[in-house]
């Protein structure tokens, strides 16, 4: 197979760190879809409850005690038929959502969670925020 573009692998290190009111992030992108976060969750803290337009996210716990509250496309507009679910994780446990589902983030304990994205330039919209913020990129 012949082709004029040849993919290659590349080492980096371009990565920010954000200091949030719930803890920090790292983030790093490699791809024009996609992005790569460690979420570093103060006990006692949360973050917003969102949802993204259009990403998808996984998320990992890698340390930590966490409690996860999500729900489905329909969850906000009809909570009565479509209810948010609660649940706890703890290392290894994974939350996966897609675009338009609301979900949170609380740390019963330090959490260390590892974020993957697809759509690197979605901003959330957020529904509730503790420290007062209003819609804006990674919440």
């Amino acid at each position: 197979m012949e082709t004029d573009e040849i993919k290659t692998a590349w080492v980096s290190k371009s990565w920010t760190k954000k200091e949030k009111p719930w803890g920090h992030e790292m983030s790093w992108s490699s791809f024009t879809s996609g992005h790569g976060k460690l979420l570093f969750i103060l006990k006692g803290n949360r973050t917003s409850l969102k949802f993204n337009p259009q990403k998808n996210e996984s998320l990992l716990v890698l340390s930590g005690k966490l409690q996860v509250t999500f729900g489905d496309e329909l969850s906000i507009k009809n909570p009565n038929s479509h209810p948010m679910i609660t649940e706890v994780l703890e290392p290894g446990g994974c939350l996966h959502v897609q675009s338009c589902c609301p979900y949170r983030l609380e740390a019963l304990t330090d959490c260390e969670i590892i974020e993957i994205g697809n759509y690197l330039h979605d901003s959330p919209v957020r529904i509730e925020d503790d420290y007062g913020r209003s819609d804006e990129k990674n919440t």
